[in-house]
Order: C-alpha cells, then structure tokens, then sequence
C-alpha cells in the first residue's frame, strides 16, 4: 500500500517539474529581443541569432564564452524559437 502511494507520489513531482520547467513563449520572445553579443573570448564560432529590427535570423562570429541567449548554433534552431 505504502508503495503504491510513493510511486503515485513520485510521478506526480516528476510531472510536475516537467510542465512547470518548460519555458513559456514570452521568454523566447525576451530572448530573441536580446542585442547581438559575442562574448570576451576570441573563438570565430560562426552562429546564428535573431535580429529583431530586421525580422530574420543573422549569422554572427561568437567568442566561444559570455554572450547571451540569442545565440544558436543553426539557421533552423533561430527561425524556430524566433520566428514569427
């Protein structure tokens, strides 16, 4: 019985942290809005990030360290969490 009701227990906090963790859409949009940073380091890692006045994702040369969210490795992941 007492087993039952742990496992019960344990899916319930396992489902929960998986919805409550997702990030909700406003937060992508945050981060899409975010300037252009290629961080301290010296690294020429082409990647891709949204430019919010242009509507369209750029590629840019990250640093490798620092910069922000709006930094993805593929054109596709930009336009996903990006595009409108």
């Amino acid at each position: 019985m007492y087993f039952k009701c742990f496992v019960c227990l344990f899916v319930l906090v396992v489902v929960f942290n998986i919805v409550s963790c997702r990030p909700s859409l406003e937060s992508f949009r945050a981060m899409c809005n975010l300037p252009e940073a290629r961080g301290r380091c010296r690294a020429l890692l082409p990647r891709w990030r949204y430019d919010s006045s242009a509507h369209k994702c750029v590629q840019f040369n990250f640093g490798g360290c620092e910069g922000n969210a709006n930094n993805f490795f593929t054109e596709e992941d930009c336009i996903e969490a990006c595009h409108e």
